[in-house]
């Protein structure tokens, strides 16, 4: 059987390119846990006969993109294990983007950018007379921060590496007809030539 082709299958790169995708596919996931978190609670104190009611606002509530970014950061995951070369470097740039627009919106929102409660709460609030507060609850924002940052740094790696990275999938994966075709004496003989021919 012939040795895997280093070019190919590129045994002293794949284990950085799979902790890459990896990292990604783990940051990306927790950033679409978070936006569904409530990043703001808001308190409606109403008249009688009406109770208090508390309504918890999720993030992609008040940052429309972030589910959005982080379902393309899975997919640009995905993508970096079948590509190569400019292509690689194309969703690279696109996860850096990702990265940078995810980390605006939570700084933003760390930096206490001001949300209307009565805007938010809405019909929600009901009939008759209430008033509106918020509670902020920033640890939300910080891990999504968090995340953003490592989207971002993984971005810089793959544009400074991923040249030198093997592209595609490494030969085990190949599709049916490259496979058979190769130099292997089980497939010769399945294409039923005699693998003994020109051996020497």
């Amino acid at each position: 059987m012939a040795p895997p082709d280093p070019a190919i299958d590129g045994p002293t790169h794949r284990p950085v390119l799979y902790s890459a995708v990896a990292v990604i596919a783990v940051a990306a996931g927790l950033m679409l846990l978070l936006a569904n978190r409530a990043w703001l609670t808001v308190h409606v104190a109403r008249q009688p006969p009406f109770g208090p009611l508390t309504l918890g606002i999720p993030g992609r509530h008040l940052y429309a993109a972030l589910p959005g970014m982080a379902v393309v950061a899975l997919l640009i995951a995905v993508l970096l294990l079948i590509t190569g070369g400019w292509a690689r470097s194309v969703l690279a740039l696109l996860l850096l983007v990702t990265g940078v627009w995810t980390a605006v919106n939570a700084a933003q929102f760390l930096a206490g950018r001001h949300f209307d409660a009565a805007a938010l709460a809405g019909d929600r609030a009901g009939l008759g007379g209430h008033t509106e507060t918020l509670s902020r609850h920033p640890v939300w924002a910080v891990f999504s921060l968090v995340c953003s940052a490592l989207l971002a740094g993984v971005a810089g790696l793959v544009l400074v590496r991923a040249r030198s990275w093997p592209g595609g999938l490494p030969r085990r994966y190949a599709a049916p007809s490259e496979a058979a075709a190769a130099p292997d004496p089980w497939r010769q003989l399945d294409r039923g030539e005699d693998p003994t021919i020109g051996s020497g």
